[in-house]
């Protein structure tokens, strides 16, 4: 995940005028932009918030159960992922006609 607080320097939850600060201050026009975007709204900063969370937690499970003791574990978790691309049309499940009802899949009918 894209950690926007510690890519601009500062803790978690910092407050605006300090986030304000950071931007002015940053080097990388690319990233001021997409950290405005997202911590300086309200609803996009609580999604981003809420996600940190969960993913903090789930970095922190991992280093109590010894899976991130290994140098690939610490460049992974030091890089910063993109998401692949997309396919341009939608997942669509199979119209229901197409597929038998569970329980006859079940029964073997």
């Amino acid at each position: 995940m894209r950690d926007l607080y510690a890519r601009l320097g500062l803790g978690f939850g910092a407050d605006e005028a300090t986030l304000r600060r950071a931007l002015r201050a940053s080097t990388d026009p690319e990233l001021a932009r997409r950290a405005e975007a997202v911590l300086l709204d309200p609803a996009r900063r609580a999604g981003h918030d809420a996600v940190y969370r969960v993913a903090r937690g789930l970095r922190d499970w991992r280093v109590e159960l010894h899976l991130e003791d290994g140098d690939w574990a610490r460049a992974l978790a030091g890089s910063d992922l993109v998401r692949p691309d997309l396919p341009s049309e939608p997942l669509r499940r199979p119209s229901p006609a197409a597929r038998p009802p569970w329980w006859r899949r079940w029964l073997g009918r």
